[in-house]
């Protein structure tokens, strides 16, 4: 028989272990993103935007560039902590006496990460993508002007692209020409521009120059870097995982990469904070004013070769007069700005050029004097900003750009009288309303270049990255000068007299020199203060 009272007790005593089994469950924190990611060797970093493009010949923005930098890789990599260039897809390259041929030797197992070998083909295909003039790269003047036949070859001038200073004359050895010696052309070859690309996946989607095709969807995506292409969410995440046949493989120990598109700089923080990434690119103000008073572990603070600073679009009236520009340029307080609104120790600018890169020093400046600025309105015909129509500033997400641009629109309008209106842009609306010269006044910023004149060359009057109208004859004779300068005491002279004329006619406003301010999981290692603020995710891992 059964005994109903001894099964009810039974009964009794499982409910009872059933519910505090329940509680127990609930009562369990949920392990987070980061945490998980620790554990499995899985990164999560709040990158900032969403990426306007993954083809590395046309992009131009580091978020962009962050991503591919793990994705490809060039003939050679510049290591973050020394500077020097390093091999990469090259295991050795020789300079000619005369410095006008440089040979490289590429390693014998490179491969893509569908299998296939990469040859010196693949780098000869990529540089022909590059100067063709339909695909529209942006840093030919940049990269390109030395290389025999590059610019003549990307304007049309000549159209056999044989007649161009690059060779393969085997699967093994690259060769670039040049028509005169580049002392920095070393520094420029670990840049997109010259990353290596499959002929096959491109052209099977598109012209070998058509922008925008579907090989860049990770289902066809095809990279010779230490992590390949799985997913690409648009403003969700962009996700890597290790490249299987790269030839340094077993260096690479994070099984997968995430970068968030996250642009609102306080969403990046509290995603920090709540565990879901290690990396928060970009922080706010407020909290950035509270950890430069802590210090904490995993607060990151350095200068970096950067500069903060606003174009003026020079074929936009009434800013066509520099008289506006340079008054505009005086009544701003550098000072207040990184000391009451950034706080992030960053260096006010009043040259172009950040300090120290390649060692740089500058001679020309330019000066905040709000008396000659109120005489420069008024001379221009708009005293006290009377007359003066209101002027359009553009700027992109992020709530550190809208407090700078809040502060400068107090200061011309209580100094000045002029007024200015606010206009926040997503990233890629910013950035092609920016590069096609349909704005007034707009947010900028340039870095990572380690030489000098890397930071000239966006000024000149054929850069695809000089959105402001801007020309100037003599500038671009010496910037063309200091192309071929080998004598570096005289290259920097050059360099000095060039950004003379770009103060004085002022189609940029400097602003401030930036620092980098971020937090980074303590249990991430080998993530290096760099002042080129690019990094090889291939070096990195987690350590409890």
């Amino acid at each position: 028989m059964i005994n109903f009272k001894t099964l009810k007790s039974v009964v009794l005593r499982l409910s009872l272990c059933l519910a505090g089994l329940t509680v127990f469950i609930a009562c369990k924190p949920r392990e987070t993103a980061v945490e998980a990611g620790v554990r499995d060797q899985v990164l999560h970093i709040a990158s900032g935007a969403e990426p306007q493009s993954l083809d590395p010949h046309i992009v131009t923005g580091t978020v962009e560039m962050r991503i591919l930098q793990n994705l490809f890789e060039g003939l050679v990599a510049m290591d973050p902590v020394s500077l020097k260039m390093v091999p990469a897809a090259a295991e050795s390259w020789n300079i000619s006496e005369d410095g006008k041929t440089y040979t490289f030797h590429l390693r014998k197992n490179l491969k893509w990460s569908n299998g296939d070998r990469v040859t010196a083909f693949d780098f000869h295909y990529a540089m022909r993508r590059v100067l063709s003039p339909k695909l529209g790269n942006t840093y030919i003047e940049y990269f390109f002007q030395t290389v025999t036949n590059a610019i003549a070859y990307n304007s049309g001038e000549i159209t056999d692209f044989g007649e161009v200073g690059f060779s393969s004359p085997n699967d093994f050895t690259f060769e670039i020409h040049l028509d005169h010696p580049n002392p920095v052309l070393l520094n420029y070859l670990d840049q997109p521009s010259f990353y290596p690309m499959h002929k096959h996946t491109v052209e099977a989607h598109g012209d070998y120059d058509e922008r925008g095709t579907a090989w860049m969807r990770p289902e066809n995506f095809v990279g010779n870097g230490a992590f390949q292409l799985t997913k690409w969410g648009v403003n969700t995440v962009v996700s890597m995982e290790p490249n299987p046949h790269y030839w340094d493989r077993d260096t690479v120990r994070l099984n997968q990469v995430h970068f968030h598109p996250i642009e609102n700089t306080e969403t990046q923080y509290r995603a920090y904070e709540s565990g879901q990434v290690h990396v928060a690119l970009h922080i706010p103000l407020h909290v950035i004013m509270q950890l430069e008073k802590t210090l904490p572990p995993d607060y990151h603070n350095h200068m970096i070769f950067a500069i903060y600073f606003y174009v003026f679009n020079v074929n936009k009236p009434p800013l066509d007069d520099p008289r506006i520009r340079k008054a505009l340029s005086m009544a701003i307080n550098r000072k207040d700005i990184v000391e009451k609104v950034t706080q992030g120790g960053e260096q006010v600018a009043f040259s172009y050029v950040p300090p120290k890169a390649n060692n740089y020093v500058p001679t020309a400046s330019v000066s905040e004097d709000l008396d000659e600025a109120r005489r420069l309105l008024a001379e221009a015909g708009y005293p006290g900003g009377e007359g003066l129509p209101t002027l359009e500033l553009i700027y992109n997400t992020a709530d550190n750009h809208k407090k700078i641009a809040e502060a400068i629109q107090q200061m011309w309008k209580s100094e000045l009288g002029v007024n200015i209106e606010l206009i926040n842009m997503e990233w890629k609306v910013f950035l092609d309303t920016r590069s096609s010269g349909d704005f007034q006044i707009a947010r900028s910023g340039w870095g990572s270049d380690t030489d000098y004149g890397g930071y000239m060359s966006l000024f000149t009057s054929d850069s695809g990255n000089n959105p402001t109208g801007w020309s100037n004859r003599i500038f671009d004779q010496l910037y063309q000068l200091s192309t071929v300068a080998i004598e570096p005491s005289e290259r920097m002279k050059i360099i000095q007299e060039a950004e003379a004329i770009l103060l004085d006619e002022l189609p940029v406003m400097p602003i401030y020199f930036y620092t980098r301010n971020y937090l980074v999981d303590p249990r991430l290692k080998n993530w290096p203060d760099t002042p080129t603020d690019m990094r090889e995710l291939k070096y990195m891992y987690f350590e409890e």
